[in-house]
Formats: C-alpha cells, sequence, structure tokens
C-alpha cells in the first residue's frame, strides 16, 4: 500500500477539493463521501475526533466492500475506532490499522484530509496528481 494509491481510482477528487465544515461530522463518527456514479463511483469516509479529521477509501481489505452497509451509517466500536458491517474486522481512525477481525494487522488505504479554517479538504499537493 502506497501513501498515493487512492488517487489511481476513478473519479478520485484531487488535493483541495472542499468536502465539508467540520462540524457536519459528528464527533467520534464519521461521514461518507461520493465521487461520480455507478461501478467507478470513488467512495470515502472521514472520521472525525475533535478537531482531528482522517480520510480513508471506504473499502474494507477483507472483501474489498464498503465499511458501511447503510448509507452514512457506521457502526462505532469504542472511542476511535470503526467496525465493517459486514465482517467485523475494526480500525483505527488514526491510522486505519486493523486491530481485529479477519484483517488483523491490515489497513485501510488513506486519502489525506487536512482541516483548514474549519473546512475538511482533500490533502496533498495539486502538482502530484496523476
Amino acid at each position: 500500500m502506497q501513501p498515493d494509491d487512492w488517487r489511481r481510482r476513478p473519479n478520485a477528487p484531487g488535493p483541495g477539493t472542499r468536502l465539508c465544515r467540520l462540524e457536519q461530522i459528528t464527533d467520534g463518527s464519521g461521514r461518507e463521501f461520493k465521487f461520480g456514479e455507478g461501478a467507478d463511483q470513488f467512495r470515502m469516509v472521514v472520521f472525525r475526533t475533535g478537531p482531528s479529521a482522517w480520510g480513508y477509501v471506504n473499502v474494507c481489505p477483507h472483501f474489498w466492500l464498503p465499511l458501511n452497509v447503510l448509507p452514512g451509517k457506521f457502526l462505532i466500536s469504542g472511542p476511535g475506532r470503526v467496525m465493517c458491517s459486514h465482517h467485523s474486522a475494526t480500525y483505527r481512525f488514526e491510522d486505519g490499522f486493523c486491530v481485529d477481525g479477519p484483517v488483523k494487522g491490515g489497513h485501510l488505504d488513506p486519502v489525506p484530509v487536512e482541516v483548514v479554517d474549519n473546512l475538511v479538504i482533500i490533502g496533498g499537493s495539486p502538482g502530484m496528481e496523476s
């Protein structure tokens, strides 16, 4: 897994893309964002704890399914943890590391996000887009 693998996915948003205001993500939970349509839709999730936010491609590496079953509903399994709704793999918000379940030791595919003036935006340098 490379830090910029997410950029190679169809419909991936570019660095600088505004996602939402920080307060539009429930503290201690996550919010999904979708770009494009159909089979090539890019789905990502941003998790928030206080003033901090972390972004990931919304795909569990166990069976390559989204972490959530219902739109916008994530299973929070304790402070700073999300559980895949399909097979119970549990990941940390801060680094996407799988602490329990069928892919223990694996990682979610990160999408860099930054909080700038209370806006959550896709991070990274626009000049690095492929």
